[in-house]
């Protein structure tokens, strides 16, 4: 087992940009895809991860330091500490359990295959983590109650990949991603409630009549509406709300306008690389299993390409930040990942209005205020899962959690039942 937990830290250690390939390259063989398709899509899919991973990380280093100075200057002060999602993954890593959970969790989807109770083919190994975390929660919240660990951790992988089946259309119609689904836990859990929140927004009188999707917008206003002058305008405020000089106002707005014009393009190249390899796959088993319609289960994180997912997502920075600020019972300060997290928990809002970024907001920010609650109740937990996986806790921290880790919503839900279970025997 060590053996195994060694060797998926070694691969997601190297990042998306070498691990995707790798993936790629190891599936690809064993599913007989024709050796020149399978480099050219590895090499491709590295490259646009690689260019996706290039301007998200360097709009955080530019933005980054006037979100933090947003915070000082709002005197925002909280007793949690945010330690980062790929803190959280680490520990997941950790849990004794992590390598059983893969192997079980891999059995299921298999299985579910077979049996037609799925068409979501689950891909991207890496991922699995968030099934794992799951089973880890249960684990500490029932005081190490190895059974209700597995048969929970397995029961988030099984709604997973049901609600991946579920928002197959959508992923295909609104994200342009055919063949492709995301059954990452973290995200696609979510998927539910954006539905449920935009049937609201349909019934709101004047509401349910304001069309602000990108390109109505473009439309209606021109260059005003265009991605690159809405991304500089929102930098611009992002940077006077952190009362910073003149000329970081206007590095701030450059850096977010790149942002939304480049991040796009980079997914394109990545999906140049993944739709054929997507699509090979797909032949191969129909021809094996006919009768199926399998879909290739991917990280979400391929939806922060999307112009909606980005403006929206950069929009929400200073609004969770607010949240975090007064939200009662909140008590994580969401920094580390903020600018990402916000683009991420975007994706199902902006997907299920159709890309209009004022519901997507409405219903980000709901999300997200779940999201900071269940962050803030699971801080106790993560902080033990973290410890047991090496954390060094920081001077004067008692506790910590993540912002990714509130939004395992199913997960939390799942951890309530399990601790309710094991109360009672």
């Amino acid at each position: 087992m060590n053996i195994v937990i060694d060797a998926l830290n070694w691969i997601s250690s190297l990042g998306p940009m070498i691990m995707m390939p790798i993936i790629i390259l190891i599936l690809g063989l064993f599913f007989r895809i024709k050796l020149n398709t399978l480099l050219k899509s590895a090499l491709t899919v590295g490259i646009g991860f690689a260019g996706v991973n290039i301007i998200i990380n360097w709009f955080i280093s530019q933005v980054g330091p006037s979100v933090q100075l947003m915070v000082k200057n709002w005197g925002i002060q909280t007793s949690i500490m945010d330690v980062g999602w790929p803190a959280r993954a680490a520990a997941t890593w950790s849990f004794p359990l992590a390598a059983v959970m893969v192997f079980i969790i891999l059995g299921i989807n298999v299985l579910m295959l077979i049996f037609k109770k799925t068409n979501t083919v689950m891909v991207d190994f890496w991922s699995y983590n968030h099934y794992i975390f799951v089973a880890a929660l249960v684990y500490y919240a029932t005081d190490k109650n190895i059974i209700l660990a597995v048969i929970f951790g397995a029961i988030d992988a099984i709604i997973s990949f049901k609600l991946a089946d579920w928002t197959t259309p959508l992923v295909e119609d609104y994200f342009e991603l055919e063949g492709v689904n995301f059954p990452t836990a973290n995200s696609v859990g979510w998927a539910p409630l954006a539905w449920l929140l935009n049937k609201l927004w349909d019934r709101i009188p004047g509401l349910n009549k304001v069309d602000a999707r990108p390109e109505k917008i473009q439309e209606r206003f021109g260059f005003v509406g265009e991605p690159m002058f809405m991304g500089f305008v929102i930098g611009l405020v992002i940077g006077l709300l952190a009362k910073e000089p003149v000329d970081k106002v206007l590095i701030v707005g450059m850096s977010t306008s790149a942002t939304m014009v480049l991040t796009p393009k980079m997914m394109q190249i990545l999906m140049e690389g993944l739709l054929p390899f997507a699509n090979s796959v797909k032949k191969f088993l129909n021809v094996k299993f006919p009768g199926n319609n399998f879909t290739m289960g991917v990280d979400a994180a391929l939806t922060v390409a999307n112009s909606s997912a980005i403006a929206t997502g950069i929009i929400m920075v200073p609004i969770t930040l607010v949240l975090a600020a007064i939200l009662p019972g909140n008590k994580l300060l969401p920094i580390s990942d903020i600018a990402y997290q916000a683009m991420w928990l975007s994706a199902w809002p902006v997907a299920f209005s159709k890309g209009n970024i004022i519901r997507g907001i409405l219903s980000t920010t709901i999300i997200t205020a779940c999201v900071l609650l269940i962050a803030t109740n699971l801080a106790g937990i993560h902080t033990q899962l973290a410890l047991a996986g090496g954390f060094q806790l920081p001077a004067g921290m008692t506790q910590i959690s993540t912002e990714d880790a509130g939004t395992h919503i199913i997960g939390f839900i799942l951890m309530k039942i399990a601790e309710f279970i094991s109360n009672i025997f």
